[in-house]
């Protein structure tokens, strides 16, 4: 019997190293203080990333990609089978962007109440 993978949409990104923390995701600077991520040799050309997985810790070199699964579980990715596996979905979602777009009608919301409350206190 024959299998097809079926199409799932992981974030990713491309480890420079620590050259560019800009393009790092937050995800990840959670896995990091929450020591799922660790470092060796950082500081030298020669720097490695310690990734925890379910099969152990594995090694990220300069260049590969970093993914998060659907599960929230995090690996490593040569860039070649990166590539060759995954393509960009063209969706993209910034959290910080999110969560303040979510908190808008919040906001809202308790402005409307609190315009109400100084209005029913003249009324007193």
């Amino acid at each position: 019997m024959k299998y097809r993978k079926k199409p799932v949409e992981v974030e990713a990104f491309k480890w420079t190293g620590g050259i560019d923390y800009t393009e790092d995701p937050e995800w990840i600077e959670e896995a990091i203080k929450d020591g799922v991520v660790s470092f060796r040799e950082e500081g030298s050309p020669k720097v490695h990333m310690l990734i925890e997985t379910l099969e152990g810790v594995m090694t990220s070199q300069v260049g590969d990609y970093i993914i998060k699964g659907v599960h929230g579980e995090f690996y490593p990715c040569k860039p070649d089978i990166f590539e060759e596996t995954y393509e960009p979905s063209g969706a993209q979602v910034d959290g910080k962007l999110l969560a303040k777009e979510l908190a808008k009608p919040i906001k809202n919301e308790l402005d409307k109440r609190s315009r109400y409350a100084q209005r029913r206190k003249g009324f007193s």
